[in-house]
């Protein structure tokens, strides 16, 4: 319960009424009059409040709505989906290819992290030719995994020695200022990362070989199959 006092305003009013009656009556007019009216105005108050004193009640505090129990410790949150590019590679139930698939898409990470750190708009778009390049290679040995040996040496040296030449970069950058050995430095390496985008695209296209000599083939055979049959232009002599 709480305790709730309700004051009476009737020695207010009462003070009030005398203080107009005396002006009424002309009682006002003189400093004596004022402090005699002052003086009875404080006998007036406390009479009053005798007969009309302050009303005290009870009431009931207001019902506070119980806190929502905290969820169990134990209680299992909802799944975080990682960004799509660290997603992990789904297995292809060989151990030494998704080992390789597992740091080609961390090197790809790798690179774009690096990339982020560069605001050089050359430089940047150097690297995300070489970000690009690298995920198709590592997409087309997913898809072709007998090929897998072709990359060994991209893998091993190529690659990481790209990356660390990358951070390189973003460490003297990161100085502040391009003079002596810092510019020298920042220099070689932009004229390098040309060098290197040539290579990964060779890298590339080297895998795509032996489709096109699967494909040659077919279409020699399918050519000399239809020419055999009368269904091409060409002519046997």
């Amino acid at each position: 319960m709480k305790k709730v006092i309700k004051k009476s305003t009737v020695p207010t009013y009462a003070v009030a009424a005398l203080w107009l009656l005396r002006a009424l009556t002309g009682n006002l007019y003189s400093t004596g009059k004022i402090i005699g009216t002052i003086v009875l105005s404080f006998v007036v108050f406390f009479v009053t409040k005798m007969f009309f004193p302050d009303k005290v009640t009870q009431e009931e505090e207001p019902k506070r709505e119980p806190a929502p129990p905290k969820q169990a410790a134990d209680k299992q949150e909802p799944t975080r989906q990682e960004p799509a590019g660290q997603k992990q590679p789904q297995s292809t139930g060989n151990a030494e290819l998704d080992q390789v698939l597992r740091e080609g898409q961390q090197s790809v990470a790798e690179i774009q992290a690096l990339n982020d750190a560069i605001p050089d708009y050359k430089v940047s778009a150097q690297i995300k030719q070489l970000e690009v390049l690298t995920d198709k290679i590592f997409g087309y040995i997913r898809q072709h995994p007998e090929n897998v040996g072709q990359i060994r040496q991209f893998l091993d040296y190529y690659l990481p020695t790209t990356i660390k030449l990358l951070k390189q970069y973003v460490e003297l950058q990161d100085q502040g200022m391009r003079m002596g050995n810092i510019d020298d430095g920042m220099k070689k390496i932009e004229a390098m990362l040309d060098r290197i985008i040539v290579a990964f695209q060779k890298q590339l296209d080297s895998l795509f070989e032996s489709n096109v000599v699967d494909i040659t083939a077919d279409i020699q055979v399918m050519d000399s199959m239809m020419a055999s049959q009368g269904l091409t232009d060409k002519k046997d002599f």
